[in-house]
């Protein structure tokens, strides 16, 4: 199969049909793909004449042949940017959702959501009257007189009354009837992906009930018992019938959840579970590697080896890998392909051809990486014998290059302009250093959105095949080839990552490009113009959705359409994936790492409750009102000096002043030892009582407050003694440090409890901190401190002169203390089980 042909679309074979057929008999390894792929090569040579067969758009395995080495080494040059270097990722995507929900509820905002530090997404499903070919969307509730009853078969009674209603939607609810009455509601669903589901009728009250799905049962809910679910596999695109037999009534909620969260777009995914490029993979699931193929990294870690997965020398993939399959699978002779490419360069500028000449001749890096590809390139042809195993001296031949490139450029309007001619100088130059005017050259578009580019890489697309059309560029007729792979993007969701200016890591992106510039380079080799409008439609394109804004009024219909989600879907959950960290937070056990910062893990459970519209387990002010009352205070400049004017926490070890070393005791007298008293907050901006910031909202911080006492001089000693009331069994509680809770502008602190150090934290608010409240968790150490009665709380920081960007800054402070409790949330066996 690796032999010249003489027909469009076909490669000449040098056996008969029989042979063939021979073939197939002897290489069939019990394997399907194997069968289907030598098949259609045979049904080939049936409608094609007898001396050709199409390449099969599903390439065979290597065959493991020893290949030609009386013929010159067939050498591809492969050039370009980062995604040329390579960017697809082999194996280990995760999915980028936390959670997959279905709801038909038309209130439910559908895509993805963030809830904390989570993302989920919320899809559609169908919910049907029959199983028919555009039935009637809703469900069929039979109502039947009394109560429930477990021993009666409601398939065979006659029901009181039939009605439709909205499986699905939150707000809608089983009709209300006199007396006691059974609903017994029945419909057909589906899917829009196979995949391993749990399903959740029903919200509130009428959570009690009793779900088949195909005549399985797969919920039950008992009243006064917790709910036991079963998982299910569902075929997507498959209508199944379901059967929900209510104990109480209520909302006709209903939601499912995906339990199989694979990752997708990965080079093992794609294979090994999607079943695409079958030649990459072996019978038992190795990877394939080509005998009669060589690969070699001439410009960044100049390794090499037989094309193979990995590709030698890297971690991900490129275009080179399926590429090398197609032209190993053409060509008798031994394939070198010589990569040298490189991660943000661009065309007008790195790689700037010397046709282009120079806009900055003095710039050592204008065209360096086009003389870079050249040496690369020529470094490896010295050592051929070397890198291509076997070799006998038998010559070698540039049969061609291919570009994937186009990014870097995309942000200069100069080289987006000229991109064209660039492009165009860089082919003759390339075949001019290496004297092979007929060497054949493809080009690979940028492909970055796919058909909902925009803007300039819409410009550069253009261009690029711009330098393919012979009616534009007559002397590359038939010799040059452009291939727009718009069609080969790939949404985030079937990505391992969201890098879009990488095609978000998409191993099926990189094996399509690879596969058509292949395809090209032999249609060009044998005169095979493209048909008008041929362009390979691989992708599933979606359709631009528009951002709708949400009015109040909407924004609490989507809350409450969420709702059962969150609380009966995603908070149990999130408790299971958390169980042993939220205990220990609500046991008030000590962190095992000090942090500054309020949040954990029952922050985040908590504002999964805030999000479905429950406020029940918000922190909130406990005890007097500390930041309305009186404190006693002290600032001074320490002994211990430290340059105002360079980087570094200010927060450190101080000598405190004549009688003050137990200023944060019980019997310590302030009034005494010269403090004075003052409302919080405490804080100073160049020495004036002005407030650090115009834009901050956030109570916990409060640093948009004006201070109302001084903080005149660097360190700061505040205290208090007052009555407070006995904490309550069921609550979490902490001390809230306001003020200066944002990036590079809180120092450290220390905070004591009855004389008793609570959290020392010497750092500010780093760089990539801060937008959080500050403080400290009162942990069960502490506890026992706060039965009633009096409570002594005292705390130091320290004034703040210099910050990382601007330099040099006034001095400047903000700084209050109070007490706030939260209610703890339920933690016990989740009732979604």
């Amino acid at each position: 199969m690796r032999t010249k042909r003489t027909q469009p679309f076909a490669v000449v074979i040098k056996f008969n049909l029989n042979l063939i057929l021979q073939e197939l008999i002897v290489t069939t390894r019990n394997r399907f793909k194997t069968v289907l792929t030598l098949a259609a090569v045979a049904m080939a040579v049936l409608v094609l004449p007898a001396a050709a067969v199409v390449i099969p758009a599903q390439l065979p395995d290597p065959d493991g042949k020893a290949p030609d080495t009386t013929k010159p080494v067939k050498v591809y040059i492969l050039a370009g940017q980062s995604n040329m270097v390579g960017m697809g990722t082999i194996g280990g995507a995760k999915c980028r959702y936390t959670g997959i929900y279905l709801s038909v509820d038309p209130d439910a905002p559908k895509g993805p959501i963030g809830i904390g530090r989570s993302l989920y997404k919320i899809k559609t499903h169908g919910v049907y009257l029959s199983a028919e070919p555009g039935a009637a969307k809703g469900a069929t509730d039979s109502i039947y007189k009394g109560p429930y009853d477990p021993d009666s078969n409601y398939d065979k009674l006659k029901p009181e009354k039939t009605v439709t209603v909205a499986l699905g939607t939150v707000q809608g609810t089983l009709p209300a009837m006199s007396g006691d009455h059974t609903h017994v509601v029945r419909a057909y669903i589906d899917v829009p992906e196979t995949g391993t589901y749990s399903l959740n009728p029903g919200y509130g009250d009428s959570t009690y009930n009793v779900m088949e799905l195909d005549g399985r049962e797969v919920y039950r809910k008992n009243v006064g018992e917790q709910a036991v679910q079963q998982k299910v596999d569902i075929t997507g695109g498959t209508r199944y019938p379901i059967k929900i037999t209510y104990f109480k009534g209520g909302s006709t909620a209903f939601f499912m959840s995906r339990l199989d969260l694979s990752g997708k777009g990965d080079l093992d995914t794609v294979t090994k579970k999607d079943k695409k490029f079958q030649n990459l993979v072996d019978d038992k699931g190795n990877w394939t590697t080509r005998n009669d193929v060589y690969y070699y990294e001439a410009r960044i870690k100049f390794t090499g080896g037989p094309l193979t997965v990995p590709i030698p020398g890297a971690g991900t993939i490129g275009p080179e890998l399926q590429f090398g399959h197609i032209m190993g699978t053409y060509h008798d002779e031994q394939v070198l392909l010589i990569k040298t490419a490189m991660g943000n360069r661009a065309l007008g500028f790195d790689f700037r051809p010397p046709s282009s000449g120079r806009n900055a001749p003095d710039n050592k890096w204008e065209s360096l990486e086009y003389k870079l590809m050249v040496e690369g390139v020529r470094k490896t042809l010295d050592n051929i014998k070397d890198i291509v195993p076997g070799y006998k001296g038998q010559g070698y031949e540039i049969a061609g290059f291919a570009w994937w490139q186009g990014h870097k450029d995309g942000f200069t309007p100069e080289l987006i302009t000229e991109y064209e001619q660039n492009l165009a100088n860089l082919i003759k130059d390339v075949r001019a250093e290496f004297k092979a005017p007929k060497m054949l050259a493809v080009v690979a578009t940028v492909g970055f959105g796919g058909h909902k580019m925009s803007g300039d890489y819409l410009h550069i697309l253009k261009a690029q095949m711009a330098v393919g059309d012979p009616a534009k560029h007559p002397e590359f007729a038939g010799n040059v080839r452009s291939v727009d792979t718009r069609d080969f993007w790939r949404e985030v969701d079937e990505s391992p990552t969201e890098q879009g200016y990488h095609y978000n890591r998409n191993a099926e992106t990189y094996l399509l490009v690879g596969d058509t510039l292949g395809r090209a380079m032999v249609d060009l080799i044998h005169g095979v113009e493209p048909k008008a409008g041929s362009a390979k439609k691989t992708a599933r394109q979606k359709p631009v959705t528009q951002q709708v804004e949400r009015g109040p009024a909407d924004q609490k219909a989507a809350q409450a359409a969420l709702k059962p989600i969150i609380l009966d879907g995603m908070i149990p959950e999130l408790i299971g994936r958390n169980r042993a960290a939220l205990l220990s937070e609500a046991n008030a056990e000590k962190a095992k790492r000090v942090s500054p910062f309020l949040r954990g893990t029952m922050y985040g459970l908590t504002e999964f409750y805030r999000q479905a519209g429950v406020n029940e387990y918000d922190w909130h002010a406990f005890g007097p009102d500390l930041k309305n009352t009186k404190w006693d205070y002290y600032s001074f400049e320490p002994q211990e000096k430290k340059p105002k004017d360079k980087a570094g926490a200010r927060y450190r070890k101080v000598t405190y002043p004549e009688g003050m070393p137990n200023w944060f005791a019980v019997d310590f007298d302030a009034a005494k030892s010269g403090w004075k008293s003052g409302l919080p907050p405490f804080g100073q901006k160049g020495g004036k009582l002005e407030k650090l910031s115009d834009h901050c909202t956030a109570l916990f911080c409060g640093c948009s407050i004006t201070p109302r006492t001084l903080w005149a001089k660097e360190v700061l000693l505040v205290r208090r003694t007052f009555e407070c009331p006995p904490f309550k069994e069921g609550y979490l509680y902490r001390i809230v440090a306001g003020g200066s809770a944002h990036v590079n502008a809180g120092e450290g602190y220390a905070i004591y409890i009855n004389g008793r150090q609570l959290i020392e934290y010497p750092n500010g608010v780093g760089k990539r901190q801060g937008g959080q409240p500050r403080g400290a968790f009162i942990d069960k150490e502490f506890i026992k401190q706060f039965k009633g009665g009096k409570l002594t709380i005292a705390a130091t920081s320290f004034l703040k002169y210099y910050h990382p960007r601007s330099g040099s800054i006034p001095p400047q402070g903000h700084f209050s203390l109070w007490l706030e409790e939260m209610k703890i949330p339920p933690l016990g066996r989740a009732e979604s089980q």
